[in-house]
């Protein structure tokens, strides 16, 4: 049999081979954490994270016909080889037909396209694998870069980056010549960078993927942002809003005339909030059209302009046209210039009511931000309605969520009392492992209410003082609130509010 203690291993120290780890089968692997590490002495050694029961112990006799040792490391370890030798099973055969076909690796980037065309070839089912994980782990973005030695494939999910494996550099031109030839860029052109789109189907879904390029010295970088058009739009009760700021926020929506900005860092959810209010507008009473680069979700009842800057249609050219389109309300997709700004302000203060983002780190900045933009305060402090300034922050899975006492350091940082529990994850098949499921929003909103200048408390007061006054809650306040409720660490408050 074996012992209730296991032996703790160190996973670097050991080889694995790929045709002992798949004596078990992968469903099994991950629903149990437990990996097969090698054959000696006639047993299996099996790596695991917690001492196994009898039922799956006799299972996995049953199943591989021998006897087996178990061994301890971490479960993080433990799924991080899973998917090494199991999720890539398919890319890695892709990857090995290219290797193995010299005609493949000798081809140029001109008679490619042909090959690229049949979707049995093997650069193809490598390109689809790659993005195919990526959209099964509900990444938002796709990085593959060029190194001296390989090439590293890389994904972002829940704002975070992880590895995913490495790739033969000789591969990597090939590889990067098909995504060029789905996103229609020029395949010959390698010295500058360039942008494409990239219609893709899985499973029936359709997905939107905007490409960039980049040269480096190893190469050019590719990233692909995943755009998940199958989500529905989210109510503002759903993205995380107190019901009291839920409220502020729909006042804000009501007004006719003004500016509302929602601010945040890149990968914040500035988008996500925007349709989100823009779908608590009634159109069937108000002209809505709004600019965006690209169009990311469709609304019923809304004017949606995408940008197109390779014909001249961008944000400025766009701006100028709506507004002799007789609009109610403008969305703009991002404020990014000098002549944006100053049209969508004078469009706020003119009878029309126009919601965009800007990328700054508070609402205090905003501020900042406009008047570098070379707007005069009096124009922005008889605009500008509201400040939504937001972060993402990961949740804790509520699969695996287990509490424990908070540690002197945490109690003084989240002025907590001496007895009380905070929240983590443990990690579980349903989080890969790592502890977090899903995002929600913190944030902070500037908005009088209660006075007649709506973000200005004083007249007397500098636009940044009334922006402090009008700030009922902080980000760092409300993300120290939802640790202390148990959706998100202590860990995720620091990454987010300390960076």
């Amino acid at each position: 049999m074996f012992s209730t203690k296991l032996q703790e291993i160190n996973m670097e120290e050991i080889s694995l081979k790929p045709d002992i780890v798949k004596k078990i089968p992968e469903e099994i692997a991950r629903n149990n954490c437990l990996i097969a590490v090698k054959q000696a002495h006639g047993r299996i050694i099996i790596a695991t994270d917690k001492t196994p029961g009898v039922a799956l112990v006799e299972d996995l006799k049953f199943l591989l016909g021998i006897q087996l040792k178990f061994v301890k490391t971490s479960r993080e370890k433990i799924y991080e080889l899973i998917n090494k030798y199991y999720c890539r099973e398919n890319l890695d055969h892709a990857l090995e037909d290219i290797k193995l076909n010299e005609n493949i690796l000798q081809m140029t980037a001109e008679n490619i396209s042909d090959m690229n065309k049949l979707q049995s070839s093997p650069v193809v089912k490598a390109a689809n694998y790659i993005i195919d994980k990526a959209i099964d782990e509900r990444a938002s973005d796709l990085h593959i870069e060029p190194f001296q030695q390989n090439v590293t494939i890389r994904m972002r999910i829940d704002g975070i980056i992880h590895e995913y494996m490495k790739i033969p550099k000789n591969i990597y031109p090939l590889l990067c010549t098909r995504i060029k030839i789905m996103a229609r860029m020029d395949i010959a052109e390698k010295r500058l960078p360039q942008d494409g789109k990239i219609k893709y189907v899985k499973r029936n879904s359709n997905y939107d993927i905007r490409a960039s390029t980049l040269p480096t010295i190893y190469g050019e970088k590719i990233v692909l942002r995943i755009l998940y058009k199958d989500n529905r739009i989210k109510d503002l009760n759903m993205l995380g809003f107190l019901k009291k700021d839920e409220e502020k926020i729909k006042k804000m929506l009501k007004k006719s005339v003004g500016l509302i900005l929602i601010t945040g860092p890149t990968g914040s959810g500035k988008t996500t909030t925007l349709y989100s209010m823009i779908s608590n507008i009634n159109a069937a009473e108000k002209n809505i059209v709004s600019i965006e680069d690209p169009v990311e979700y469709t609304l019923e009842n809304v004017n949606q302009v995408n940008v197109n800057v390779k014909i001249g249609l961008d944000f400025v050219r766009g701006l100028r046209s709506i507004l002799r389109q007789d609009p109610d309300v403008i969305m703009l997709g991002e404020i990014r210039d000098e002549e944006t700004a100053h049209i969508a302000v004078r469009a706020a203060v003119t009878g029309h009511l126009v919601i965009s983002t800007l990328h700054t780190n508070n609402s205090l900045e905003s501020i900042v931000r406009l008047k570098d933009m070379g707007l005069p305060e009096y124009l922005i402090q008889d605009a500008l309605i509201g400040v939504i300034s937001q972060r993402l922050v990961r949740k804790i899975c509520p699969y695996c969520r287990t509490r424990y006492r908070a540690s002197p350091e945490e109690t003084v940082k989240l002025n907590l009392n001496s007895t009380q529990f905070l929240y983590r994850g443990r990690g579980c098949t349903k989080c890969n492992y790592k502890g977090y499921r899903g995002r929600t929003v913190i944030y902070e909103i500037a908005y009088g209410e209660h006075s007649n200048k709506d973000i200005y408390m004083d007249s007397k007061s500098s636009l940044e003082d009334s922006i402090k006054k009008s700030n009922e809650i902080f980000m760092e306040e409300n993300c120290i609130q939802l640790v202390k409720s148990g959706i998100t660490t202590y860990e995720e408050f620091l990454r987010v509010c300390y960076r």
